[in-house]
């Protein structure tokens, strides 16, 4: 039924539970797939702080060039820092595949699940806020935005 599985994944005790029950939903299935989420907040190196800085420590601005490969290194950093986190999870499991992305985790976790052919979203809950009650603010905006299964975990 679910061959397809988007965990969002924040290194929460939450988060954690939601990446134990998508390896159990997995098991149902013979072909399916999880991919692990985490959402980084990308250093801006146009940012006018950061320029400031570059300019007061006497170096010239990294190119665009530069600076693309930095924020790819910058992305298999935190990936190679993911896949560490989850292998005591995640053990010999085969099917698990590992992206990072960069903005707010409610908007790229909405945009992934809507365009990445993802069949559930298996994400943590961290009861944040009154307002949201036992829902963390971003998995109420995603169960608000997304078109597919999504099951909150605590």
């Amino acid at each position: 039924m679910y061959h397809s599985i988007l965990v969002p994944f924040d290194n929460s005790e939450h988060a954690r539970n939601a990446l134990k029950s998508a390896l159990e939903i997995s098991k149902l299935e013979d072909d399916s797939r999880i991919t692990v989420l985490y959402v980084v907040d990308m250093p801006d190196f146009g940012d006018p702080t950061f320029a400031m800085a570059v300019q007061m420590a006497g170096v010239t601005s990294p190119s665009a060039e530069t600076t693309l490969e930095m924020q790819r290194e910058f992305y298999e950093k935190k990936r190679e820092s993911l896949i560490a986190t989850v292998a005591p999870i995640v053990g010999e499991a085969d099917n698990v595949v590992y992206r990072t992305g960069s903005g707010k985790p409610q908007d790229v976790i909405s945009d992934m699940a809507n365009n990445g052919s993802f069949d559930l979203v298996v994400m943590g809950c961290r009861g944040l806020g009154a307002l949201r009650g036992a829902l963390g603010s971003v998995s109420y905006a995603v169960l608000r935005s997304v078109d597919i299964p999504v099951l909150v975990m605590k």
